[in-house]
This record gives C-alpha cells, structure tokens and sequence, in this order.
C-alpha cells in the first residue's frame, strides 16, 4: 500500500491508485499520513480538516471519517489506531511518498554519487502537494514540500548538467517560472541552457530574471548570477548572435495614395521616447481596405528607426493556436542557432522578448486572427514596435497591451480617384470624368476593388472609361468584375477569409444582410431577417462589427459597404432555398410595414389609418417614442424605400408593395424628391393593379398626382386625381373622395380655374356627409384662399379665420398652419403688412413643429414679400435665408432662385446701411 500526498491525495492498493474524496476525508489521511507512526490528537485533526471554525458536531463526523478511513480507504480495520486522546496511523514510514521522498533524498546525501538517488525521490512527485485541498494546515504544509522539491531538484540538476544538460533544463524551468526571483535556480538553468548548447535562451533567461529583478526588488543580480553571465558572455555563441540584422519586409507598394492621417498617426505612436516603452499598434478595417499597404508604406518610410532590423509574418494562413510556431522563423532571423531553439511554446516567447530586449526592432504581423493570435510575437522590449493588421477589431490588445487602434475605411472621394490616375494616368482620367466617377462608386472607394478594375484596364488602354463604366454598371450588385487569378487578391476570396471566421449564427445573419436594398438599416431590420430577438441580433452584429464586416455608426443601426452585401447576398442565393430567401424577405418587409404604420400614427395622426396583415414570425416592429424619433426613422429608411419595394414585388408580395408605398406617402410628400415619389408611387400602381385592389389604387393615383402636381405637371396631376375621385366614389368612400378633391381643386386652378371653386365646395359637402370637421374646415380655408384670389377679401378672410379656430381646437396643426398662411395672405392684399408678418410667423412655427418644409418654404417667401412692402429688408433677407433652408432640405430648385432674390435685393440694401 503507498499514501500519496505529492500531487492529488490518493491510495494505492494492488498496484491501482484511488482518489480520497471528499475533501474533509482527503485532509484527515493526510494529516494521519504527514504524522505516520505518531500520535495525532483529536483537536489537531479537527482544526486541520475544519480549520479556525470547527463547527458543531464535528467530533462526531471526525469518527466517522477515520471510520470510513480504516475500512473503505484503507481496508484495514488496524491501520488507524485510537490512542491516548487522538488517532495514529499504523504503517511503515515508507507507505507515505512524502516519508519515502524525504529518506531517499537523506541517504542520496551519504552515496559517492546522489544523483540517481535524487531522481527517484523526484519522480514520486505528481504535481501540485495536497492538489485543491482547502485550509490553512494544508497550504503550510503545501509550502514546505514545494521548497524540499525546489533544493531536492536544484541539487539533481547540479550534478545532471554536465551528464544529461537537457534533462536538467526540464526539470528546472518549470521551477524558474514557480520561483522567478531565486537567483541560485536561474543560475543552475542558465548553466545547464549553455552545457545543452542554448546559449542563445541562456543568454535570454539571464535578461528576464535581470529585469524581474530590477521591477520587483530594485536590486541587479547577486553574485553567482553575475558569475554565469560573465561565463556565458566568454562563449563564442553568444558574441555570434549578437551581430545578426533581419531585413524581412515585403516590397512597398508602388501606388500608394493617401492616408496621410493614419500615417502621422502611426509615427506618433510608433516612433516617441524610444526609453520608455515598446509601442504597439493595430491596424483593422474592413476587407480589401488596404490595411497591409498602409502597414507596409509606414515600415518602408520608418525602417531606418529600427537599426536592429525589421521582421515580418503573414498570418493569414497560420491558425490562431499555432501562432507560436512563426517563433522559431523570428529567432532564426535573430541570430539563434535551429538547434538553440527551445521546443517549449513558453520557452520561445520568452528567448524571443529576450533576443529583442536590448535591440530597436520593428515587427509587423499582417493580417492577424485576433488578439491571442499575436500576443506570443509581440516585442514588448522599450524601443520596440510591433504593428498588426486585422481584419478583426482588436480592442482586447488596447485594453491588456495598451496597443493604439486605428480603423481604416473606404478611400475618399479625392484619394480614390488618385488611387486610378497613379495606376491608369491622369490624362485618361481627366478625358472622362464622369466614367471615372462612376468607376468609382461601383468599386465603392474600396482600395483592393479600384486595384483589381485598374490592373485589368491597364491592360486595354484603348478601352473607353465610358464602356468600363456601363458594363460595371450592367452587373449591378454582381462580383464578377472584381474577379482575379491571383486568390489573395480575389475580391471573393478575400472577403471569404473574414466571412469563414464568423461562428455559424453570425455567419446566417451576414448572409439574410445581403437581402436588405440599402448599405443602412436598423438593428431591428436585421432582426427581422434573421429572426432572431433584438438582443440576439444585437450579439450577432457585435460579432459581425468584430470582424469588421459590419459598420455600427450610431446606437441601433448598422451600414454594410456595397460589395460586402453583394458577397453576402452571393453567399444566401448558394446557402438558402428560395423559400427561406421569401420568408426572410416577407419578415423584411413586414418590419417597415409595421413600423411605417406606427410612425405614420405618431406623425400624421389625422391621416387615414392602415392596418396592415399581420407581422410574420420572427418580425418585429419599431416603437416611438415621439415625433421626432418617428420623423428621424422615416429619414434615415426613406432611401430604401424603391429597393424595398423591388423586393417585394420580385417576390410576389404586391400588397407589401402599395401599402408600404402608401405608409411612407405623407412623409415624402412633406419631404420629396417628387421624381421619387413619381417611382415608388408608380411601382405601387401596378402591385395594386395586379392584386386587384381599387381601394389602393385610388390611394396610388392620389400620391401620384400630388407628386406631378409639386413637380408642376398639373395636366398629369388632374388625370390622376381624377382617377382616384372614380375609384372612391365607386367605394362610396366619402371622406377619401373629399381629399382627393382637394388636391384636385389645387391643380385645377392652373388646368381649369373655373372648376377649382366646385372642387373645393365638393370635399366641403363629402367632408360635412362623412362627419368629417376637420376636413370640412380644411376645405373651407382652401375655398377662402380661392375666393381672395378673386378679390373677395372680406369673406375668404371670415372663412379663413372660421377654419382656422375649428382646426385649432381639434388640434390639426397641419391644418392650422395653412390657414394662418391664408389669413396672411389675405391680410396682406389688403394692406396690413404688419398683421400679415405675425400670421405668417405663426404658419411657419406650425409647419416646422409638423416637419412640413414645402408649405414652410412657400409662406417663408411670402413672409418676406410682406417684410418689403413694410419697408423692414433686413427681415425680408432673413425670411428668403430660411426658405432657401427649407427648399434644400426637400432637394428643391427653387432654393437657388430664391438665393438669387436675397442677393439681389441685398445689393439694393447694402447702400442703405452704409448710408
């Protein structure tokens, strides 16, 4: 029978050892064992196994652990024997590996030689003493036995370093790490390092436990280390590998253009106060952005700081786990012997920072998996740079490291178009600039795809830009321009690297993202496509963000590059049947449906509401807050609106077409483009056309004609309007008419004034019949705006002023705003510029609080037309300044004409002030 204590508590009968558990049992051998064949007393026990706190009823359970000791453990009733107020366990001294490895390790003292002596008591040994048992007692009596195998092992390895120096190494640099300040260890293993023929890791050992040293005890090393240095300074190795300079840098790239910021940057961080500490910085982007390049310029430009050389890797192709093994690559180029390289992983990290502690190198480790990937190379020597690129963020570095992180983006607009002209000339590009132009933004200023289009025209310099450009164009969303020979400069497989990395649940999201028409959409969006709550989604696009394969540019939304969505949505059609492609356009599609509904509620709450089919499973739908969240959701999605329903009707799914057109209508028309409201409305049409459904249609040729209508197409806009009064009247839809009618009333004016009046008094009855006050009153302001054109002041001003209380007191500031704006301009032809200054003011503040910029622009005019006739220019120039605002922000022409009337008129005025 053998008791084990050196390493986890075990028993060995019959040549088979058995774990003691559970710990209380564990700690009562043990402390039975550590006092074989003497008496332990009942109150030492119970403060070894239960510690300061011996609970109550521990005697009892202590019996039946020594119990379960002598007859389960054990198997002998004799073994543990109860004498004299304690308990003694009956066996030989030499039943206990701590008894046997303490007499082995005395008599090797009395032999000629010790040395095999010692290695037997040494190889009793099974790890940590007492491994995880709990207590004071155990962890004293663990201290004690770590110090006899310390002295046991240095003394083997004393006399093994002229016999076997490898087998002394491995016995003392496990012991090296445990005791990093014990200068007569170092000194045994630097000594059996040298005999073994490392001199190059003796030398490097030396350097670490120096600077342990220095940083811990602010002491330099004692005499028997200063001894074995001076012996190894005296070998030839040393002197050899002192004297090697790697130059490992790959060729700089020959069109290099831009990124003048992140170069300062780069010398800011890698190149201050060479004394102080070793700088470390990571590049990362997104794919093909031109993170090695920029890498590879700042080495080439900076190499002459770092005289002791420069060392490069590719770690694109190396496994994360397997980092290590460029190590012997960089000590080989450092000087250090193939055969002086350590086999251990800890030992080569530590030979490496050793190599460079006394030296300015520059390592630049390109394309790098992640943090852990890179921390083994790191040089973390003062004087030292290291520079990573990254397709992977590597904010763990910043954080552990204290590494400086920049992000690469796409080039500018300027830099991408030096990229083409380096490569294909300036002149061809100044011949056809809008080719270029258009070049360029199918490439999406992405520096590897204008790269991969310049190589491939400069072979084909008699190739028109303008026929580049349209055959880009004709592939649309498609990779096959940006194809190589080459796969590390294949657009596809370039993006693939990253895209491969991603766990599988980021992977299915990066791929429904292709699915999505615009390089923006909310966190909620991608949710919906994937299926997945948004917190999940949330997760996932962190991890995509990570990999920058994603872009995050504020809280809840997130941008992918075009190319990127054109690899993803490759990467769906070969991964995704068509009927999980439908489903996941279906959950799209439902998410703005909904939404829509719900902004179209808390903006426009007087409008006719909609009530769309209900969500599918997995979609979800944005909550507002306000107006001014839902207005900002309406901006920021207003882009994806045609490529949304492109999808919808790519898909079959016509009625997802014409009532998302119809949520975002009122947005629009308060908002424009008209051209694109012209488009999306028109797409809409025919959806409500093929699915038969006349209640949509007249909805659809009402948008339509209020477009044509802006654009000044009023002959368009009457067939329109027209047309929906048909519709709506064949529903004996009242209320639906009257608003058509008013909008045709408008047009009407300029087609066929004579009918515009009847028009008006029509929605008038429609409203008064559907109980419609609100529209009813808005039919009378229009009507008294119609009358004063006529010069019936007096009873379009009662009217005007009627509608305008009944709106007011239903709380339609829509409405309220343009009856203040009739009121004014009513005032205003009949003299009273001054009250018509203070309705127009109040249009204004009411149009603004609903977000409607087209009607503000126009009464912001007419406010200044009053301003000039009261004589007051100076507000006049204001008032025009504000409605040329509100003309940009609809993309209306008209913002320049009305610029030109400022200046103008503020030609007229500056002789007056001067005056």
């Amino acid at each position: 029978m053998l008791i084990r204590l050196l390493g986890p508590v075990e028993v060995e009968r019959t040549g088979r050892p058995r774990p003691v558990r559970p710990p209380q049992v564990a700690l009562a051998l043990a402390a039975l064992a550590w006092e074989a064949g003497r008496v332990v007393p009942v109150e030492s026990l119970l403060a070894r196994v239960w510690g300061d706190q011996v609970p109550a009823g521990a005697r009892h359970t202590l019996y039946t652990v020594i119990t379960r000791i002598r007859r389960e453990i054990l198997g002998d009733d004799g073994a543990v024997v109860h004498r004299l107020g304690g308990y003694l366990l009956d066996v030989d001294e030499s039943a206990v590996d701590v008894s046997r490895f303490r007499g082995l390790a005395d008599q090797a003292m009395a032999e000629p030689d010790p040395a095999p002596l010692l290695g037997e008591a040494l190889a009793l040994w099974r790890g940590d003493p007492l491994t995880g048992l709990p207590g004071e007692w155990a962890e004293r009596a663990r201290n004690r036995l770590r110090d006899e195998r310390k002295e046991t092992a240095l003394r083997w390895a004393r006399m093994m370093t002229g016999r076997d120096a490898a087998a002394a190494v491995a016995a003392l640099s496990p012991l090296a790490d445990e005791y990093p300040l014990d200068e007569l260890l170092a000194a045994a293993l630097i000594e059996a390092l040298h005999a073994w023929g490392r001199t190059a890791e003796a030398l490097a050992h030396f350097a670490r436990v120096r600077r342990t040293l220095a940083e811990e005890l602010g002491v330099e090393p004692g005499a028997e280390l200063r001894r074995v240095h001076r012996m190894l300074l005296l070998s030839g190795d040393a002197a050899e590998t002192a004297g090697v300079v790697p130059a490992q840098l790959p060729v700089d790239l020959r069109f290099f253009v831009g990124r003048a910021a992140e170069l300062e940057r780069l010398a800011a961080v890698a190149t201050g106060d060479p004394a102080a500490t070793a700088a470390i910085c990571a590049i990362s982007g997104p794919p093909g952005v031109g993170k090695s390049s920029l890498a590879l310029r700042w080495a080439h430009l900076n190499r002459d700081r770092f005289p002791d050389g420069q060392l490069f890797a590719d770690l694109s192709r190396v496994d994360a786990a397997d980092a290590a093994m460029i190590l012997p690559r960089f000590l080989g180029a450092l000087g250090v012997p193939e055969a002086q390289v350590p086999s251990g992983v800890e030992a080569r990290i530590g030979l490496y920072r050793s190599m460079l502690a006394s030296r300015r190198v520059l390592v630049v480790l390109d394309d790098a998996h992640g943090a852990e990937q890179v921390r083994p190379l790191l040089a973390a020597a003062p004087g030292c740079a290291t520079l990573i690129t990254s397709r992977a963020e590597l904010s763990g570095l910043a954080v552990a490291e204290g590494a400086s992180l920049i992000r690469l983006d796409v080039l500018p607009d300027d830099d991408a178009y030096h990229l083409l002209a380096a490569r294909l000339g300036e002149s061809r590009l100044a011949a056809e600039p809008e080719a270029a132009e258009q070049i360029i933004h199918r490439c999406g200023r992405l520096p590897l795809a204008l790269a991969i289009v310049a190589a491939q025209l400069a072979g084909r310099a008699d190739q028109p830009l303008p026929e580049v450009a349209a055959d880009l164009s004709r592939t649309g969303a498609d990779l096959e321009p940006f194809t190589h020979s080459d796969p590390a400069i294949d657009l596809r497989t370039v993006f693939g690297r990253s895209y491969r990395d991603l766990p599988e649940p980021a992977i299915r999201l990066f791929r429904r993202l292709g699915r999505h028409p615009g390089p923006h959409l909310p966190l909620a969006a991608a949710a919906s496509l994937a299926a997945v709550p948004v917190d999940r989604a949330r997760e996932l696009v962190a991890r995509l963000e990570r990999a920058n394969l994603v872009d995050v540019p504020a809280p809840g939304r997130l941008r992918l590059h075009d190319l990127l969505r054109a690899y993803a949505a490759e990467q769906e059609r070969a991964a995704e049947s068509r009927a999980v492609r439908r489903g996941a356009t279906r959950r799209l599609l439902d998410y703005y449906l909904h939404s829509a509904c719900a902004a179209s509620e808390v903006c426009y709450p007087h409008r006719e509401k909609l009530e769309p089919h209900p969500r599918a499973r997995g979609a979800v739908a944005e909550r507002f807050a306000g107006q001014a969240d839902a207005l900002r959701w309406y901006a920021d999605e207003c882009a994806a609106l045609p490529g949304l329903l492109a999808e919808a009707t790519g898909a079959g799914l016509d009625r997802h077409a014409y009532e998302l057109a119809w949520a975002f209508a009122e947005f629009m028309h308060r908002r424009g483009p008209w051209e694109q409201i012209l488009r999306v409305q028109g797409v809409a049409l025919e959806a409500a056309g093929r699915a038969g459904d006349p209640l949509a249609q007249a909805r659809c040729h009402n948008s339509v004609a209020r477009a044509h209508a802006r654009l000044g197409g009023h002959k368009e806009a009457v067939e329109h309007f027209e047309r929906a009064v048909e519709l709506h009247r064949s529903l004996d839809e009242p209320a639906l008419e009257a608003h058509v009618q008013m909008g045709l009333s408008a047009s009407l004016i300029v087609v066929r004034p004579g009918e515009a009046l009847d028009s008006l008094l029509c929605a008038r009855d429609l409203f008064r019949r559907a109980g419609d006050v609100v529209g009813e009153a808005r039919a009378l302001n229009n009507a008294g705006w119609l009358r004063a054109q006529h010069g019936d002041h007096e009873r379009a001003l009662a009217d005007c002023r009627r509608a305008q209380r009944i709106l007011a007191e239903h709380g339609y500031a829509q409405g309220e705003a343009h009856a203040w704006d009739s009121i004014a301009y009513i005032l205003q032809a009949m003299g009273e510029q001054a009250q018509a200054v203070v309705c127009y003011e109040r249009a204004v503040e009411l149009f603004r609080r609903c977000d409607d910029l087209y009607p503000a622009a126009e009464t912001l005019v007419r406010l200044g037309e009053a301003h000039v006739a009261a004589g007051d220019t100076a507000a006049a120039l204001d008032a025009w300044e504000r409605a040329a605002r509100c003309y940009d922000a609809v993309g209306d022409a008209r913002a320049r004409t009305v610029r030109d009337r400022v200046a103008a008129h503020g030609q007229e005025e500056r002789p007056l002030r001067n005056h």
